[in-house]
């Protein structure tokens, strides 16, 4: 049975799949090399829930849910790295989930994705070692529970 959990490491799949421009490092696991982080560009992926509500009724078990939320991808590169290689590599991450539906297996549950949009790259994003941008992408995630 579909379930967020379920969502997230579909998203997650989804991204270590089809992402090769950086080493890629997830919410509350270990660095996936030492020493970290890399002097190279790298990317921070993480999924946050923003909502949940029902949008259907039925049957205890056999209600239409929809959550909705973001997956963010927050791109850093060393300092004088460069800003057009480093939207190259945000646009990359984007254009994983850009109007893409998937988890879609289970009768009445999926997840749809939207425009990816890149925020950051301002004066206070270069305040330590890395300059960084943040790739949102906004989805709904509907389900039967």
């Amino acid at each position: 049975m579909a379930d967020y959990a379920g969502a997230v490491a579909a998203m997650r799949a989804r991204f270590v799949a089809a992402f090769t421009q950086a080493p890629i490092a997830f919410q509350n696991e270990k660095p996936p090399a030492t020493p970290w982080p890399p002097a190279s560009p790298w990317v921070y992926f993480e999924v946050i829930e923003t909502d949940t509500q029902m949008r259907g009724v039925g049957l205890p078990g056999n209600k239409v849910w929809l959550t909705l939320g973001n997956i963010f991808v927050h791109v850093f590169a060393p300092k004088g790295y460069g800003l057009a290689d480093h939207l190259a590599i945000a646009k990359a991450a984007g254009d994983v989930f850009r109007a893409a539906t998937f988890y879609d297996s289970d009768p009445g549950a999926r997840v749809t994705c939207f425009g990816p949009s890149v925020r950051g790259g301002d004066s206070n994003a270069d305040d330590g070692n890395a300059f960084a941008l943040t790739v949102t992408i906004p989805f709904e995630f509907f389900f039967n529970a």
